[in-house]
């Protein structure tokens, strides 16, 4: 009879880390996930902070089917003002060690050349870590019907 207690105790400690770390990704994931968001919020995007976040070959493909480099979507929030948003549904994946892929429902509300704008999105963006730090390799966005 000892032998169920060592046989639970050794699948406990094998098992336990692989729990923990799914939680922590999933914290780091959608706190960076966050970052990114709340770097078009306020008067102006902080254009800075949100190029630090990305990857140098990083893409972005909007929800109006437009395909931009990092460059291109840096230029492109300079027309955009956010003065909400609001990620619900999460989920997680891991791709790799080094790469994860969240998904998400995001409300935003804010202006686009000075004209107000509000909806829903289904997102979905490639996370890949360089160093001790996340980075964003893709985003795309496709608009929720209704």
């Amino acid at each position: 009879m000892l032998l169920k207690p060592v046989l639970l105790a050794a699948l406990s400690s094998l098992l336990l880390p692989s729990v923990m770390q799914a939680q922590d990704l999933n914290a780091d994931i959608l706190a960076n996930e966050t970052k990114v968001w709340q770097t078009f919020l306020g008067a102006h995007p902080d254009t800075t902070a949100f190029a630090e976040l990305v990857t140098p070959d990083y893409l972005c493909i909007e929800a109006n089917g437009e395909l931009m480099t990092k460059a291109e979507n840096v230029a492109q929030l300079t027309h955009l003002t956010f003065s909400s948003f609001k990620i619900q549904d999460s989920q997680v994946r891991m791709l790799s060690p080094s790469s994860a892929l969240i998904v998400a429902r995001v409300h935003f509300a804010g202006t686009a050349d000075g004209h107000s704008m509000a909806g829903e999105t289904l997102t979905s963006t490639v996370w890949v870590k360089r160093g001790n730090k996340w980075l964003v390799k893709l985003h795309t966005e496709t608009f929720t019907k209704g």
